[in-house]
């Protein structure tokens, strides 16, 4: 027996010039009013096409549809400004943080600063006093060391036969050796003598006649403090010294410039001056 045909298998099979397509509302009809078949997969397609083709000509789903899809663009839209104001309020507060704590630096860097220069200047003042405080004294280097010296008497000689001075006992305030003494017998590093006179006068003489000791192993230096002897090293030291010496505690250079033609003595109050120098 013949299984019944529905509506829109009948439309579909039967000839006809003038063949309608059928409604998609006669399709499901007959889905559901049909016989318990399940429809073909040909007829679930041909029926969403013209579900399909319902919709895109209705006035009213394309009227949904616009809003739908302009509420979805205007809530995107929303979330997006939303999101720029968000960072550019976390960007501005970034800014202002970033600003406070460059004020915070620059101002940490000028304390840093004034503090340097207030510690330099502290060590300048502290450095002149120690060396005031030298003025009557003189270092010798180059004085055999022997056991129960008599530095006074080895002192006086020197400045009587070798330097041409009027020297005597009442002269010398104190002489002892600088540095601690060494052990090794083999080569012995023999130790400088420091020699605190009673006058100024007295000690400019050494330090006026020392020249007469060229050629031999004594020599006579200022007393320098140890931040002046490390700056007259380091004025010796640099290229672009040709000499370097103290007068009374303060450290001169014969300095050159870097093409050579021109030469110039310049005093020095730190290393920091001497870095710097750029001719």
């Amino acid at each position: 027996m013949a299984k019944p045909l529905t509506r829109s298998q009948a439309l579909k099979e039967s000839p006809g010039p003038n063949l309608e397509r059928p409604e998609p509302s006669d399709m499901v009809e007959d889905l559901l009013d049909g016989p318990s078949i399940p429809p073909s997969p040909r007829d679930m397609v041909e029926l969403v096409d013209c579900i399909v083709q319902e919709l895109t000509e209705s006035e009213s789903f394309k009227a949904v549809l616009q809003s739908c899809i302009d509420k979805a663009i205007s809530r995107k839209l929303s979330n997006i400004t939303e999101q720029i104001v968000k960072q550019e309020t976390q960007l501005f507060d970034l800014k202002q943080d970033l600003k406070l704590k460059s004020g915070n630096l620059q101002s940490l860097t000028e304390g840093y600063d004034w503090l340097r220069e207030e510690m330099e200047r502290c060590q300048r003042i502290t450095n002149d006093l120690d060396q005031a405080s030298r003025r009557d004294s003189i270092r010798l280097f180059g004085i055999k060391e022997s056991e129960n010296e008599d530095l006074e008497k080895m002192v006086i000689d020197l400045g009587k036969e070798k330097l041409d001075l009027d020297l005597n006992a009442d002269d010398i305030d104190k002489t002892y050796r600088v540095g601690p003494k060494h052990n090794n017998s083999d080569s012995p590093k023999v130790r400088g003598v420091l020699v605190k006179f009673r006058s100024l006068k007295v000690r400019d003489g050494f330090l006026r006649n020392r020249r007469k000791l060229k050629g031999t192993r004594t020599v006579i230096k200022e007393d320098l403090t140890r931040l002046n002897q490390q700056l007259l090293q380091k004025a010796r030291d640099h290229q672009q010294t040709e000499n370097a010496w103290s007068k009374d505690g303060r450290v001169f250079a014969l300095i050159k410039t870097t093409d050579g033609r021109k030469s110039f003595v310049r005093r020095f109050n730190n290393i920091r001056e001497l870095d710097r120098l750029t001719l």
